[in-house]
């Protein structure tokens, strides 16, 4: 799946307004979490981007982190996940919009995939209940085929001790 270029400063915009009209304050660190939640070509967890964060110097704390990118995903400006029970990981809206998940249980294998019919899907069924669709998050998980899992791969290699 091809990925957009990200207009930060207009991400900076939409996050200045948000704080604003919802009374937070607007911060240094919240800001330099956008932008650094912004560099990460991936899905991250707030571990992950916390420790990104301090390997390029960034002074923060871990509960700015994750307070900033609940704020983040309250304003739709990164989009929150929790596959299969993992902890949660996050991925910026704008880089990836309207796509979905194929995940494999074994190894974690991630496949992004966009399909129309279920845009129409989720419109026909929100009209069914007197409601209008805004967007959806569909996961599917399945197993990859023996020959293509890496967990399987992984567990019929010798191991190193042997």
């Amino acid at each position: 799946m091809k990925h957009r270029e990200i207009d930060v400063e207009k991400l900076r915009e939409q996050f200045r307004e948000f704080l604003r009209t919802k009374m937070y304050r607007n911060t240094q660190e919240r800001f330099r979490v956008l932008e650094r939640a912004a560099e990460l070509d991936r899905h991250f967890t707030a571990d992950e981007l916390y420790l990104y964060m301090n390997q390029r110097g960034d002074k923060i704390s871990r509960a700015t982190v994750y307070s900033t990118l609940d704020l983040l995903t309250r304003c739709n400006i990164v989009t929150k996940h929790r596959f299969q029970g993992d902890s949660a990981t996050y991925e910026l809206t704008a880089r990836k919009p309207n796509h979905d998940h194929l995940i494999c249980r074994d190894c974690g294998y991630m496949v992004e995939f966009q399909d129309s019919a279920l845009v129409v899907l989720q419109d026909e069924i929100a009209r069914r209940y007197g409601m209008r669709a805004l967007s959806h998050a569909f996961q599917i998980f399945a197993t990859c085929d023996d020959s293509n899992c890496q967990r399987r791969l992984h567990e019929q290699s010798p191991t190193e001790n042997a």
